[in-house]
């Protein structure tokens, strides 16, 4: 995304969705790089709470609990995306009439950070002690191609952009996320 108004290179985004982990502490950067490192960090705390519900001891309560986690977790990831892409495109000057894309950058960015977290997790397990280790290990060539791909599907898709040969539009969910307050008004 490099010449895009200080836009960090999809590299760098992937650099820090993987460095993201290890320096937890690191304070967080502003503008784009910002939201999607909160957009990455939400996923990785909804990958534990889904890990939590599906654990062989959660009790009911447990997984009940991981359950409104993770609806309270998707709600917050929606309006992230819908601010990333936001911010994309403030910045960026989008032809109108060019075909639009099907899926805004925001939720390949969406992507992008759960395929970061899914390597993460599968090289791990890749290199413990567990007997099924090399199940995991021979997921990994699949995982660092899907990678490979869907950054270059990313780069392309800003370049189609920045030529005036796509365009897209900002993400909003309609989904509803009922709040208490909200529940609250019902008859």
């Amino acid at each position: 995304m490099a010449g895009l108004t200080n836009l960090p290179s999809i590299d760098a985004v992937v650099d820090e969705f993987r460095r993201a982990p290890r320096e937890p502490a690191r304070p967080p950067p502003s503008g784009l790089l910002g939201l999607l490192l909160e957009l990455h960090h939400n996923n990785i705390v909804q990958w534990s709470r889904e890990d939590a519900a599906r654990s062989d001891d959660a009790d009911d309560s447990a997984v009940a609990a991981a359950k409104r986690d993770i609806d309270a977790l998707n709600a917050k990831r929606h309006q992230v995306v819908e601010a990333i892409d936001a911010a994309l495109a403030a910045s960026l000057d989008q032809h109108p009439t060019a075909p639009p894309v099907t899926e805004s950058p925001a939720m390949a960015f969406d992507r992008l950070s759960v395929l970061v977290i899914r390597m993460r997790v599968t090289e791990d397990a890749a290199s413990s002690e567990g007997v099924d280790r090399h199940l995991y290990g021979a997921r990994l060539p699949v995982l660092r191609e899907q990678l490979a791909l869907l950054q270059e599907g990313l780069e392309a898709l800003f370049e189609d952009v920045r030529t005036g040969r796509k365009r897209f539009l900002p993400y909003q969910s309609l989904k509803l996320y009922r709040s208490h307050t909200a529940d609250s008004r019902r008859g």
